[in-house]
């Protein structure tokens, strides 16, 4: 698990963005894949995740002039791909908020499908994205934890072919 380093912003769940024509950004890590013949960058931010495959770049994050909250559901056809995204809130107690955190960090640490980090001002907030190929495309998995609101949010894209 890599340990992430940004200045003192504040971050929040419901601040986050989501757009699919943001260029991309500056990242605190990278990594580059070739899935179901698709270039893949997995790009983590200090304000959220970005993935760029093929034509798609896919951003979540805190983005000047552009508002959240995610959208629930989404869908369109971009480059003869159809193109699915689906976001998810959750709103943990302290308890459940350490235990998913923990579980999070063992299913994502070691792994070369993922990056993933934590950050050094409080390991309990990560970020990380999994990639991967399913039968018709491929697929990715994001997730962002938030220690001061215990919430998280979870991401699923997925790239299938027409």
């Amino acid at each position: 698990m890599l340990e992430l380093v940004r200045p003192a912003v504040d971050v929040r769940a419901d601040g986050l963005a989501f757009t699919l024509d943001a260029a991309p950004e500056e990242a605190l890590a990278v990594r580059s894949w070739r899935v179901a013949g698709v270039a893949v960058e997995a790009r983590l931010l200090g304000n959220g995740h970005q993935v760029v495959a093929g034509e798609v770049v896919e951003t979540v994050a805190q983005l000047p002039g552009r508002d959240g909250p995610l959208p629930y559901k989404l869908h369109r056809d971009v480059g003869g791909w159809s193109y699915g995204f689906t976001a998810d809130v959750y709103k943990r107690d302290y308890v459940d908020f350490d235990r998913a955190v923990k579980f999070l960090r063992g299913y994502l640490d070691g792994r070369d499908d993922t990056v993933a980090g934590v950050f050094v001002r409080d390991r309990d907030e990560l970020s990380g994205v999994l990639v991967r190929q399913i039968k018709r495309g491929l697929e990715w998995r994001a997730w962002q934890t938030f220690p001061r609101t215990r919430q998280i949010v979870s991401t699923r894209t997925r790239m299938l072919i027409g």
